[in-house]
């Protein structure tokens, strides 16, 4: 008999970077790069609304050389609508719905709406790796997972 699937709440990142809707581009930037995410979920009074990700930083800030990332908000940046999960989907339902949006990071909500983390497509793909014993070169490429090194040559 094989294991039950994994939950997202088995593999979600439960510290989520959030900044609020009116937070400036520049200053969503900074606390992405201190924290090491590629993306900051957007919120208003608590709720989150959107998500700013890398891509969104360079496609609507940086590339227009009429906008100054000091005075554009986050909220007029953010990728909405917010694509969510809930905590109890599978690995596989999490994964169906990225493939449907073609998103690479759904936000995680309970029921009631509440921001309960944040899951990637490296959370999925490593954690499958992992069950493989990371001798999937395919899985362990998406998962950027390689034996003995501690890091990328980018960073």
């Amino acid at each position: 008999m094989s294991e039950p699937e994994k939950k997202v709440a088995d593999i979600m990142s439960k510290d989520v970077t959030a900044v609020d809707l009116n937070v400036a581009a520049r200053d969503c930037a900074k606390v992405m790069s201190k924290k090491g995410v590629s993306g900051a979920v957007v919120t208003r009074e608590g709720a989150a609304v959107g998500i700013v990700t890398e891509r969104d930083l360079v496609s609507k800030v940086l590339a227009d050389p009429e906008v100054d990332p000091a005075k554009v908000l986050a909220r007029d940046i953010m990728s909405t609508p917010l694509i969510t999960v809930d905590p109890s989907a599978t690995l596989t339902e999490a994964a169906e719905l990225m493939a449907e949006y073609k998103v690479r990071r759904l936000v995680v909500v309970d029921g009631s709406g509440a921001l309960s983390g944040i899951v990637t497509t490296g959370d999925i793909a490593r954690t499958i790796a992992q069950e493989k014993d990371n001798k999937e070169p395919t899985l362990n490429a998406i998962a950027r997972y390689s034996e003995g090194a501690e890091s990328g040559p980018y960073r």
